[in-house]
C-alpha cells in the first residue's frame, strides 16, 4: 500500500473518532450500501442517501401522512406550489 493511502486513511480514522455515535452508525450504514452495490450494481450510488435508515424513516413519514390526508392537493410539489401561490 501507498504512502498516500496510508496517509489518507489515517485522516478519516482521525474525523471519524470525533464523530457522534448516530453519525458513526449512519457511516458504517454507508459503508455497507458501497460493499453492496458490488451485489446490487442496479443501485446508482448517486442515489445512496435514499436508502439511509434516516431518508426511509422519512419516507415511512410521508406514506402515513398521505394516508391520513394530511397533504396538499395530491401530495405533489407542483400542486403544493399552486395551492400556496392561491393562498398569497
Amino acid at each position: 500500500m501507498s504512502a498516500a493511502v496510508n496517509l489518507l486513511k489515517r485522516e478519516i480514522v482521525d474525523k471519524i473518532d470525533g464523530l457522534p455515535k448516530a453519525d458513526i452508525r449512519e457511516l458504517r450504514n454507508f459503508v455497507v450500501f458501497l460493499e453492496m452495490k458490488n451485489i446490487l450494481p442496479q443501485i446508482d450510488t448517486s442515489q445512496a442517501y435514499f436508502w439511509s435508515k434516516k431518508w426511509q424513516k422519512m419516507e415511512k413519514e410521508v406514506d402515513k401522512d398521505k394516508k391520513a390526508g394530511r397533504v396538499v392537493g395530491t401530495g405533489k410539489a407542483r400542486d403544493l406550489l399552486k395551492a400556496l401561490k392561491r393562498a398569497a
